[in-house]
């Protein structure tokens, strides 16, 4: 036995008190003889001994109140007493994978998939608690929320409702997750289950040095809970699934009607070819023509699709494969495409000309805008303008592009330096090509913006290869052309233009180049009083705020030298050329590879930043821009980052809603006046997420406009493979679990 209150024992000490009463009037008391006394002593002495008795057992009570009172505050604990197991109350810890994987249906004459198995498994073992036990749930998909308990009905209710659409999850975080959970309960009889179907890459060997390292903590731990697997993935490598394991976009960006090229992977993990698969694309829910593929034996085909998408927003692309198979959900997958209106691309010309083909950048504007000046009735997907150096400011003034291309300008001082330099910093693209006038020192000086300074990605040095005339142009006739190199086959915009070994570049003569040297840094934080000067010193940056640069060459002599360099600066990126970009050093703009080159290169420049897909278990972010009304007249401004504001010339209030994974239409009520996106924390499910906003009035229909964003599960999730027993068993081991293949054994 134990005190709680052991100092309050103590006052047991107060028994005296009643004592020291009794003791003192007991010597007080004289028995004085009077007249008729001898009429009593027989009825006296019958009664006497009865009389000490009653006394004494007043005594008694009397000190045993102030006993009982001070054990009572003393709070005492039997602990040589325990309950039989079977009575004893009990907390019970679930730890449920409800992965994607989780919903693959056995190969064997019920059907039934692994979460129903465990749904079954688990509504015996809580069914048969008491009322009095505890019961907490923990799914891997709320891994990260705190662990609630509830009783028997209630957790019945919520195995009911599980639902297999999250992704990967690594044992340990469940372990962890229910350990925590358990040190948490009320009951000193705790027991830990991890239902899961144990795929490979749950138990990984970074999961094992994470068990191993939780070891320490469980031994010390004043109540270790008793931990369990329950496996129900046994023979994933005998069921036969087709799987879409992705869809990628081959177009650097998506233009408004203009066709871009989407590329789906289809998978079979059959040991028999899967033939006549109907393959069913669709765009926004509207389906597209079937087609008709067979796949060999575990082996893997590649759908594509060219379509162009008219409205500019976020669309869903979605590609559905009608098989039966033992994982019916990864049967289809979607991705969010984010249709960009056309790009605007500002020409800045150095050396401008009347005459045709003449001026610095009359190549380019052909090849970017190809339909404009060749007559046809087609949409390019780039619009250009073209100006001279003097004209930047005023032009930014009244429009921000989203590429702009310098060709051959001499210098970029003042105010068209600052100018470029915010434009860069707050994510616009920045393409630089060489010429005789280009001034070296002026484009190496540091470029600064809101505080920062950076540098190019890479330093000019001098120029290699065949000398100029006083007008710029080669003074041989026919110089010797410089070999030149492969362009780098990770930059995929580029892959376009043909494989390593069909060289695309082979017939590009280059005479003269210009040599580029990387810069060690990119970003540099200045000082306060650097930025309160008139203009950048390369030696007043504050280098311990440095960004490491990360240079990528694109283009290369056979030397090694590069010709086309890209970093990123800022929010945006810069594009260096060692050549000019029309034909004083090269052959380059005559030949076929000049065009998608350009191109693409521009698209990929001016392509979305936009995250819109995502994988499931990932927060992202929408900003209240994306929402364009259709109709054409102007919205309150204030609207826009506020959910619900009136406006006094409208009478209109904004609110804002989510839909999605088939749940009813939620408003969302944590935004603020001044904010300027909608925040998404977490997603614990796949599906399409369709944001909506809502302009109601008080005359007249209310103005919806949408977007969206889709939430995908990785297609590891598709490759069933079961974990080997060893590794299960190593993993169990660290942690004194034991492994159950069913509830009953």
């Amino acid at each position: 036995m134990t005190l709680l209150n052991g100092l309050l024992a103590f006052g047991a000490l107060a028994f005296t008190i009643p004592l020291a009463i009794h003791l003192l009037f007991r010597s007080r008391f004289k028995t004085v003889d009077w007249g008729a006394m001898h009429l009593l002593d027989t009825v006296v002495r019958v009664n006497r001994r009865r009389i000490q008795l009653l006394h004494l057992l007043l005594l008694l009570l009397r000190c045993l109140l102030p006993v009982l009172l001070a054990l009572c505050l003393a709070r005492p604990i039997l602990t040589g007493f325990q309950t039989l197991p079977g009575d004893a109350p009990q907390s019970l810890i679930i730890a449920i994978d409800d992965s994607r994987s989780m919903s693959a249906r056995d190969g064997g004459e019920t059907g039934m998939s692994r979460m129903g198995r465990l749904q079954q498994a688990l509504n015996a073992i809580v069914g048969g608690l008491s009322r009095r036990d505890e019961i907490i749930l923990i799914r891997a998909s709320d891994v990260g929320s705190p662990a609630a308990s509830m009783g028997v009905q209630e957790a019945l209710r919520q195995i009911k409702m599980l639902k297999t659409e999250y992704g990967p999850v690594d044992l340990d975080r469940l372990v962890r997750a229910a350990v925590e959970a358990s040190d948490e309960s009320s009951h000193p009889q705790r027991r830990v289950i991890i239902a899961s179907d144990f795929q490979s890459q749950m138990v990984h060997s970074g999961v094992l040095e994470s068990l191993e390292r939780m070891a320490t903590s469980l031994s010390a731990m004043t109540i270790r809970p008793v931990i369990s697997f329950l496996n129900f993935g046994q023979d994933s490598e005998q069921l036969a699934n087709v799987s879409v394991d992705s869809i990628d976009i081959e177009s650097p960006a998506v233009v408004a009607g203009r066709n871009a090229r989407y590329t789906a992977r289809i998978r079979s993990s059959s040991d028999t070819p899967a033939r006549d698969l109907r393959l069913v694309w669709s765009v926004d829910g509207q389906m597209l023509e079937p087609r008709t593929v067979t796949i060999p034996p575990r082996s893997s085909i590649t759908s594509q699709l060219t379509r162009n998408i008219e409205q500019v927003g976020v669309h869903e692309l979605s590609l559905l494969v009608e098989h039966s198979d033992a994982l019916l959900s990864d049967n289809r997958r979607s991705i969010a495409v984010d249709v960009i209106r056309e790009v605007s691309v500002l020409l800045v010309d150095g050396l401008p000309s009347d005459k045709p083909l003449e001026g610095e950048t009359d190549y380019l504007a052909i090849a970017l805008s190809p339909f404009a000046f060749g007559g046809q009735d087609q949409p390019d997907a780039v619009r250009t303008s073209v100006i001279e150096p003097e004209q930047l400011v005023n032009e930014l003034n009244e429009q921000t592009p989203d590429v702009i291309i310098m060709a051959n300008v001499a210098s970029i001082e003042g105010e068209s330096r600052q100018r470029i330099s915010e434009f860069v910093n707050d994510g616009g693209s920045l393409i630089l090509f060489d010429g005789d006038q280009v001034n070296a020192d002026s484009y190496n000086t540091p470029w600064e913006s809101n505080g920062t300074t950076w540098a190019l990605p890479a330093q000019l040095g001098e120029i290699a290869g065949e000398p100029t005339d006083a007008s710029g142009q080669l003074a041989s006739e026919e110089p010797p052309p410089l070999p030149i190199g492969n362009a780098n086959p990770l930059y995929t915009p580029w892959n376009l233009l043909g494989t390593e070994d069909q060289r695309p570049f082979a017939d590009v003569e280059i005479y003269r180049y210009r040599k580029l040297t990387p810069n060690r840094v990119a970003n540099l934080e200045l000082d306060n009083d650097t930025a309160d000067g008139p203009g950048p010193d390369a030696t007043s940056a504050n280098t311990s705020g440095a960004e490491t640069n990360t240079v990528t060459n694109l283009l290369t002599m056979a030397n090694g030298d590069p010709i086309a360099v890209s970093g990123r600066r800022g929010k945006g990126r810069v594009l260096q050329f060692a050549i000019p970009c029309n034909t004083a050093w090269s052959s380059l703009p005559m030949r076929l590879v000049y065009l998608p080159m350009v191109q693409q290169l521009v698209l990929d420049l001016a392509g979305s930043r936009k995250q819109t897909t995502l994988d499931v278990g990932s927060g992202f972010s929408v900003s209240l821009d994306e929402f364009v009304s259709a109709t054409t007249s102007p919205q309150p401004k204030k609207a826009e980052g506020s959910p619900s504001l009136e406006d006094d010339q409208t009478n209109a209030s904004v609110t804002y809603s989510v839909e999605y994974a088939g749940e009813p239409e939620e408003l969302i009520e944590n935004i603020e006046e001044g904010d300027s996106e909608l925040l998404i924390p977490s997603t614990q499910r796949g599906g399409t997420y369709i944001f909506r906003k809502t302009l109601s009035q008080k005359a007249g229909s209310p103005e919806i406009s949408s977007t969206l964003r889709v939430v995908e599960v990785p297609s590891t999730e598709s490759k069933l493979r079961d974990v080997e027993a060893a590794r299960l068993a190593t993993a169990a081991d660290l942690i004194d679990a034991n492994i159950y293949t069913d509830r009953q054994e």
